[in-house]
């Protein structure tokens, strides 16, 4: 069983917590460093084979939509074992139950690749947002970075902790 899901990543990393001194009613704006040519866009599944924990990511161009969503499930149908179950768990996110997608199932169950998705508003059923989770909150070592070459090298020092292999 597979858990499929993308994230993204910006030059200022989300902040997840802050603190001020109580009654003190102060908030302030966190500067952020949005646009594409500051983002990358990440696809990845997760699984677990008896204690082995296995993750597999694919760097996006752009934005994550249904044709690259499409692509990633081919590359993972191709490696699959048609005698053998391959599940493959997603969200309801809008370009995962896609119109393309649909007509691709017939091929990618007689390849041994089944989809499944999560109940909707289940997103904590999904093994993988936990990967995501410690990967941004705990394996990249700073919160801002001045270039997206910064922000890859440690997203890549990142992925690499985590043991993933690039497909």
């Amino acid at each position: 069983m597979k858990y499929l899901d993308q994230t993204g990543l910006s030059l200022m990393l989300s902040v997840g917590a802050t603190w001020f001194k109580r009654g003190s009613g102060q908030q302030f704006e966190i500067p952020t460093r949005w646009g594409s040519s500051g983002r990358i866009n990440l696809i990845g599944t997760y699984s677990l084979h008896a204690c082995e924990e296995q993750l597999e990511v694919r760097e996006l161009e752009g934005s994550c939509n249904g044709d690259q969503v499409i692509a990633y499930l081919n590359t993972l149908a191709s490696g699959c074992d048609p005698d053998q179950l391959t599940v493959v768990v997603l969200d309801n996110a809008p370009f995962h139950k896609g119109a393309k997608l649909r007509e691709q199932r017939a091929s990618w169950e007689q390849q041994g690749l089944f989809l499944r998705y999560l109940p909707p508003y289940a997103p904590f059923l999904n093994l993988i947002e936990e990967v995501w989770r410690k990967l941004k909150g705990i394996l990249m070592p700073r919160r801002c970075y001045n270039a997206v070459t910064e922000l890859r090298a440690a997203l890549v020092t990142g992925l690499k902790i985590l043991g993933a292999r690039f497909i």
